[in-house]
């Protein structure tokens, strides 16, 4: 029997890259449903190739665009969450920002198998979302390449055997720059990834670690880990995707090829590898695997996380929310990309710390305030010029 696959954000990277793992294997998975913010030809297209019974536009005003079929057509993060409570069986939350939080719940309450790309929802939402997967016994499994790979590593092995585990980063384009040359850095530059295809927003992030420190975040809540246990290496190559510590000294290590269909495939297999025409690893080819750590100086974002994390969850909102600030701020022309790691700092320095938050409308006023305290530093910034 096939499974019914929910794609919420298929018209970005991860949702067009799940659609191939798909494809790739029509007898097994069904696209039940498509969702995405406002990319509507890309959408029109996907509904003519894989034919759901659901589709799905955030603007409202985009309905009329749709060319749905038989489909039935919802709208808003509303009509996301009356999707997931269908006849699904896996969600692939591929949505960006925090957008995603609502349905990375509904999903989990729903006890639908929650293939989770959207990190913000683990980064607002930690301390709920582990309750709630307890509680519910859903499955989530991670599809970032790093925490797909500590999430394998870690299967089956005593927690007791663990001593911290390692993500790594690329380093972005900018990782020789000197802080004086990133102050003149534009958003083409930005978007010029020397690895990874993404979408504007991780693709920013990523060029300012942010995505890392985030990713920090998500690593504390997926595994339950002290902030201490968790690690951040630069390793340019992308090849080796993460590394668990074992208490003997001992290092066990996951690598693939930099290709996100294979994370997506193990999850959407629930967690069976199975042969895949995508990628393969030539380790003959590969003549070198380099690592050292961030520089905190030039790329204070990975700093600012555990700062957060220290800070109690709702320093974990206010990062999220004022970086989404900051990053759209730069998209605009309206900032420098040195930036943004400074506004994000300054709505977590003026932020009173609450350090459990239990509730979706608390993170929704926290994230309220920090959007206005975003916007008043990014005012201030834009008069200074």
């Amino acid at each position: 029997m096939k499974k019914k696959v929910l794609i919420l954000g298929s018209t970005g990277s991860i949702g067009t890259a799940a659609l191939e793992v798909i494809a790739n294997d029509p007898g097994s998975f069904e696209v039940y449903g498509l969702a995405c913010r406002n990319n509507v030809d890309l959408l029109n297209e996907q509904i003519a190739r894989f034919k759901p019974a659901g589709v799905c536009v955030f603007d409202e005003y985009q309905k009329d665009r749709v060319a749905a079929g038989r489909a039935r057509i919802y709208t808003g993060i509303e009509g996301m969450k009356e999707m997931i409570r269908s006849d699904v069986d896996t969600v692939v939350n591929a949505l960006p920002g925090s957008i995603g939080l609502e349905p990375t719940i509904e999903a989990i309450r729903c006890k639908k198998t929650l293939a989770l790309a959207n990190k913000e929802s683990l980064v607002m939402g930690g301390r709920i979302i582990r309750g709630l997967v307890a509680e519910m016994g859903s499955a989530l499994i991670p599809v970032d390449s790093e925490h797909s790979a500590i999430y394998q590593l870690l299967e089956g092995l005593p927690m007791k055997e663990l001593r911290s585990i390692i993500i790594t980063a690329s380093g972005g384009p900018f990782r020789k720059h000197t802080k004086k040359a990133l102050e003149k850095v534009n958003l083409e530059e930005a978007m010029n990834h020397p690895t990874w295809k993404m979408g504007q927003k991780i693709t920013l992030d990523s060029a300012t670690l942010m995505n890392k420190g985030l990713e920090v975040i998500e690593a504390r809540w997926l595994f339950d880990l002290e902030p201490s246990r968790i690690k951040v290496l630069i390793h340019p190559e992308s090849i080796l995707h993460g590394i668990v510590e074992l208490a003997d000294n001992s290092l066990l290590a996951y690598m693939a090829s930099p290709d996100m269909k294979i994370p997506i495939a193990y999850a959407l297999n629930e967690k069976k590898r199975l042969p895949l025409p995508f990628a393969p690893l030539d380790l003959e080819r590969v003549s070198k695997l380099t690592f050292y750590p961030p520089d905190r100086r030039r790329f204070p974002s990975v700093q600012l996380a555990y700062e957060a994390l220290a800070a109690g969850d709702s320093a974990l909102v206010v990062f999220n929310v004022s970086n989404e600030a900051a990053v759209q701020a730069f998209i605009d022309g309206k900032i420098k990309f040195t930036d943004i790691p400074g506004i994000v700092a300054d709505a977590i320095e003026k932020h009173p710390a609450e350090p459990v938050v239990n509730d979706l409308e608390t993170i929704n006023l926290i994230a309220s305030w920090t959007k206005e305290a975003a916007m008043h530093k990014i005012t201030d910034i834009i008069g200074r010029k």
